[in-house]
């Protein structure tokens, strides 16, 4: 038996720490998952490949099946190790250079959205439906859909192999057990950290194919089944064998190329930039994650640099900036009006541009698009929520998100989005708030707005679900920082899907992963920001 702990000293005994094994775990095998990622916005800690082992803890009565799992990654010389175990995920973190003090461990709110879901994943698997197809060297060929996300499944006597569009996964079955222990973790922290992962109700196919039970006395080489060419870091050659050898599995494939016209694309950031460049520059990598690979439409891409942090939106001064930075980066665009460019804006970005509309500073023409990202187009509660507790009302809850909302006193770029109609608002903003929601709505040619904010892995996640709880925003429907309906501005909710497919799109993103700073979900359809703009124009 393999044994997985999170601790210094993982190799002695379990110390009190329990993992799970039922009557019936005993006919099941451990698995081992191989993941081989084709989108670099997807990469998990830097890792295009991992892997993740699983213990299959089954009922009594055989008819429910949950895993354990446990993997670790390393990312510049630190160690990240994740453990779901009895119902709860944890990851934890270890410099390298550390060998005497204990990791520092975190629970996580649910097994998805951080690394791949296992357990969904079996789910998937137990409602596998047998299709027809040579893509399967094996002759045993499945349809499965993960989250709604599809894969083309082949079986052998050794385990299986998934393929999808954005990623292929290979499960073997082990020859032996691994047990994954709890990490060392006080009794309140598992109870605040409780998960609601359920088990899967386990079907005969699923059994077959999870245990492998069917192919028992077949004794072929899982390497001999499959050809293990596609194995590769996102080469062309590894595209041709994956598609290959996949059959008739979803078509799109990994990468998108431009439906439209290739023209110049400016990135407008929002708040919380407080040195200003005179002119644009080619990268601005603090702020926007890196697109240069994800950006098929755009023929040059530049970035505003303005002070967004000593300005307020409504500010003339600021507004003509944008517009001329927009002007800029275009040869066909002439006096005021903008023309053949792709204008991406976030967040406080989004009023900036939509005021200095309002105000005829300047215009779209009908060949420039305008892509805006988590706008708070009436304002945002966490402006009202700073201002109130740097008046004394809530201090001490905002020492807990300082590092996303900024310090006492609020700054001015932060004033200027109280909320429309709300106390810390003025008749001149509200106003200004209506002019812009007006010009945003009539020229805006798609929009990425958050209904969640559990979001991507990051350093800033845990802070989101923090202020996602503790602001009084107004619906439940938020980034933690802008409310949906804030920055869909009247667009009607119904325009929205909540995949990548859909120009006006829905997401589970947090605020700062709005600005593809931390790539794309594996398993979610409502986080992929990075996919969803690639695949946009």
């Amino acid at each position: 038996m393999l044994a997985f702990a999170d601790s210094a000293d993982a190799g002695e005994k379990n110390h009190g720490q329990t993992s799970r094994e039922l009557q019936n775990t005993a006919n099941w095998p451990a698995l081992r998952f191989d993941f081989v990622l084709k989108r670099s916005s997807m990469n998990i800690f830097g890792h295009s490949d991992f892997s993740m082992f699983a213990h299959p803890v089954v009922s009594n009565d055989g008819l429910s099946v949950i895993y354990d799992t446990f993997a670790s990654i390393t990312k510049d010389k630190t160690r990240y190790n994740y453990t779901f175990v009895d119902d709860v995920a944890f990851i934890s973190r270890m410099a390298g250079d550390n060998k005497t003090d204990a990791p520092v461990i975190t629970c996580l709110g649910s097994e998805s959205g951080n690394l791949p879901p296992v357990n969904s994943i079996v789910a998937a698997i137990n409602k596998a439906a047998a299709v027809s197809g040579s893509g399967c060297s094996t002759r045993s060929q499945y349809r499965i859909a993960v989250n709604g996300i599809d894969f083309t499944l082949c079986a052998a006597s050794s385990g299986l192999v998934m393929y999808g569009s954005d990623m292929d996964i290979v499960v073997e079955y082990l020859d032996y057990q691994v047990d994954i222990l709890k990490p060392t973790v006080s009794s309140s922290t598992i109870r605040d950290c409780k998960a609601s992962v359920p088990s899967s109700a386990v079907t005969a196919t699923g059994k077959v194919l999870l245990t492998g039970d069917f192919f028992l006395s077949d004794e072929r080489n899982l390497k001999a089944e499959f050809d293990f060419a596609f194995w590769s870091d996102d080469s062309d050659e590894g595209s041709r064998q994956s598609s290959h050898y996949s059959g008739d599995r979803d078509s799109e494939h990994h990468f998108c190329s431009c439906k439209s016209t290739k023209r110049a694309c400016i990135f407008i950031h929002g708040m919380g930039i407080d040195k200003e460049e005179l002119t644009n520059v080619d990268s601005f990598d603090y702020y926007w994650g890196n697109l240069t690979d994800h950006a098929p439409c755009c023929s040059s891409i530049k970035f505003a640099v303005l002070d967004t942090v000593n300005n307020s939106w409504i500010s003339d001064t600021q507004q003509y900036k944008v517009c001329d930075r927009a002007l800029a980066v275009s040869d066909t665009s002439a006096g005021t009006v903008i023309k053949d460019t792709i204008i991406v804006t976030h967040s406080m970005g989004n009023l900036m541009l939509a005021g200095a509309i309002a105000l005829g500073k300047c215009s779209l023409d009908s060949s420039t698009s305008w892509v805006g990202l988590a706008g708070p187009m009436k304002g945002s509660m966490g402006s009202d929520f700073v201002q109130a507790s740097c008046a004394g009302e809530t201090n001490d809850l905002l020492e807990k998100v300082a590092n996303v909302t900024g310090k006492c006193p609020p700054t001015t770029a932060l004033v200027s989005l109280a909320y429309q109609g709300e106390r810390f608002s003025s008749v001149e903003l509200n106003a200004a708030y209506t002019a812009a929601q007006e010009a945003y709505t009539t020229n805006v040619t798609a929009l990425m707005c958050s209904e969640g904010y559990s979001g991507l892995v990051s350093e800033y996640q845990a802070q989101f679900w923090i202020l996602g709880a503790i602001v009084p925003h107004k619906s439940a429907d938020n980034d933690g920082m802008v409310e949906f309906e804030s920055c869909a501005a009247g667009i009607p909710a119904s325009q929205f899907g909540d995949t990548w497919r859909s120009k006006f799109y829905r997401t589970k993103l947090n605020h700062y992963d709005s600005e593809f700073l931390y790539g794309d979900g594996l398993f979610s359809e409502a986080k992929m920001p990075v996919k969803w703009f690639e695949c946009l124009l």
